[in-house]
């Protein structure tokens, strides 16, 4: 698939039914300046849901601030969203201006809403009626002129069962509803997400890969993706690092991929009905593709295809060879190589230091 091809909305990628109505959603909700709620699952896409709306409204020249309410601890939350004076608290050596004072004129998006304690809902409540607010610490009120959209991917009437969210908060959100459905709900646009991060990953690391061999794509298409599209991206990344070149084939997909769709993917049938027997692997070094022999490579085989991990070696040696083999295909350079592995560079370097100081 070319990238002409790809159905784009924006940063957003589909043209099933479900992402078309999402996009005509976000259309509706440019147009306005109320506040939105985006629901939805974890990876679905609600951060780039929130940035379109930003990015066709009217407030598109002001800042778009985002807060993951979920990273945040309750003695700190309201500090960082309305700011404090100086000695306000334990530790506040000077003033901070929150994130309503940072998104003044343009858009504010809380992630992750359904994490917020009681009072900060009250705070935020008064915000969305009146427009104003006071820090931490402070005197006096504050008005700033800020487009609010959050998103939950707890369900809304769990939430308020489980009185993780005031009605009346939920109602003063609720005036724009967008649900972003789950991967396993569009399966149509799954090729064209695959090829839309293919695309990236090329412009990004600098890989000739054009395609992605139909074996992958069948277990691409059978799997259920219950990390939505964060995991669909993730995935397509770390293969590409171990394809480097050539099509992007099935050896390179994560194994829990390989074991949950290989069933499913349309495998041969003989005229009686029964599935082939597999072809048995040989170990590696005999000639054939296969899976080492763990007496004879203890410690795990790295070959140009991918990392092949062999029944017996612990789960640190496992860990240790698949980010030995990504920092290779990464030329070495840690900060590509922990984007890929989807980790900080802080945990690299520590577990490259560990593993030097046993070695």
């Amino acid at each position: 698939m070319t990238p002409s091809k790809i159905k784009r909305f924006g940063r957003l990628v589909g043209d099933s039914p479900g992402m078309k109505k999402v996009f005509s959603m976000i259309r509706k909700a440019a147009r306005t300046d109320v506040p939105v709620l985006i629901v939805g699952e974890t990876g679905a896409g609600k951060e780039l849901v929130a940035r379109e709306i930003h990015e066709r409204s009217e407030r598109s020249a002001g800042p778009f601030v985002e807060v993951n309410m979920g990273t945040l601890t309750p003695q700190l939350v309201a500090s960082e969203l309305f700011g404090h004076v100086k000695g306000a608290f334990t530790g506040a050596t000077g003033r901070k201006s929150g994130r309503f004072t940072e998104a003044d004129g343009g858009t504010l998006f809380l992630d992750e809403i359904a994490t917020m304690k009681e009072r900060v809902q009250v705070a935020l409540l008064r915000v969305l009626e009146t427009g104003r607010f006071r820090p931490v610490g402070g005197k006096r009120n504050r008005s700033v002129d800020v487009r609010l959209i959050a998103a939950t991917n707890v369900s809304l009437e769990d939430a308020l069962r489980r009185g993780l969210l005031r009605e009346d908060l939920l109602h003063r959100l609720w005036v724009f509803r967008i649900a972003v459905p789950p991967l396993r709900e569009h399966p149509d646009d799954l090729v064209m997400l695959s090829y839309h991060f293919l695309d990236a990953v090329r412009r990004e690391f600098g890989f000739e890969i054009e395609e992605i061999a139909p074996g992958a794509l069948r277990l691409i298409k059978g799997y259920s993706w219950p990390g939505n599209v964060r995991e669909l991206r993730n995935v397509v990344v770390q293969a590409a690092v171990l394809a480097e070149c050539g099509p992007l084939l099935p050896e390179h997909l994560p194994p829990r991929i390989r074991a949950a769709a290989g069933s499913r993917a349309g495998q041969p049938r003989s005229k009686r009905g029964s599935v082939p027997r597999a072809r048995r692997e040989e170990p590696v070094g005999r000639g054939r593709r296969g899976v080492a022999d763990p007496s004879s490579h203890p410690r795990g085989v790295t070959r140009d295809e991918g990392v092949f991990i062999p029944v017996g070696v612990s789960l640190d040696e496992a860990q240790k060879a698949y980010i030995m083999e990504t920092l290779r295909r990464c030329a070495y350079n840690k900060a590509r190589a922990a984007r890929v592995l989807g980790i900080s560079r802080k945990t690299l370097y520590d577990r490259l230091a560990r593993w030097r100081r046993t070695e």
